[in-house]
Formats: C-alpha cells, sequence, structure tokens
C-alpha cells in the first residue's frame, strides 16, 4: 500500500479520534453540570442551550465515522457491519465503540500489505 493512502487513512483516523474526544467532553460536561451544579446550569445554559443541539452536534460525527469505517478503515467486513450498528444504535457509547487506536490501525495495515501471516 502506498504511503500516501496510509497517511490519508491515519489522517482520518485522527480525525475522528480528536471528534469523538471532543463530543465526549460536550456531552458529559453538560450532564455534569446539569446534575452537579443545578442553579449554575439553569442560570447560564438552560432553556439557551438544549439538548436537541447536543444530539443534533452528533448526527454528522455519526456520519463521519460510518463513512470512515465503511469506505477508509481497514477492517473485514463482518467487524465494519457491527461497528456500523453499534454507530446507529448506540449513539455516543457507539462512537467510542468504532473509535480508532493509531496502533492497531498500523497494524491492520501492515497485515494488509503481507501476503502471508504466520500469525506472531
Amino acid at each position: 500500500m502506498k504511503n500516501e493512502k496510509k497517511d490519508k487513512i491515519l489522517l482520518h483516523a485522527r480525525n475522528l479520534q480528536w471528534l469523538i474526544i471532543i463530543y465526549t467532553v460536550i456531552f458529559l460536561s453538560r450532564f455534569l453540570l446539569s446534575f452537579g451544579f443545578p442553579e449554575f446550569y439553569e442560570q447560564h445554559i438552560g432553556d439557551n442551550f438544549p439538548v436537541l443541539y447536543i444530539t443534533a452536534l452528533g448526527l454528522p460525527i455519526t456520519g463521519y465515522a460510518i463513512w470512515y469505517v465503511l469506505n477508509v478503515a481497514p477492517l473485514r467486513e463482518g467487524s465494519k457491519t457491527s461497528k456500523v450498528l453499534g454507530l446507529l444504535f448506540f449513539g455516543i457509547i457507539g462512537m467510542w465503540m468504532t473509535f480508532p487506536l493509531l496502533n492497531k490501525v498500523k497494524d491492520q495495515l501492515e497485515r494488509k500489505n503481507s501476503r502471508v501471516s504466520i500469525g506472531w
């Protein structure tokens, strides 16, 4: 596999990692503020930033993750299917199920390059 294609795959994996982390921080901070500091939450955030906005923010991230899994990620077909179903049905937990670990992506790319796998 060419280095340009490997770099493209790793770039998309890094982008997806950062998007999932940022979305999780936003999601959890809103959740923790609403239960931990209800007065602060009602005064500063309250109805100005409804929960639907956070859910709507997750839709393009989920779409990008599905595109990454189906078109870019070096995975087997069965694994792709389970990851896409996880993204569709489990929301933020599904995002963490598809979280691309760069070392595993690099190993999968190397495995895809080698014709014979000894299993070591």
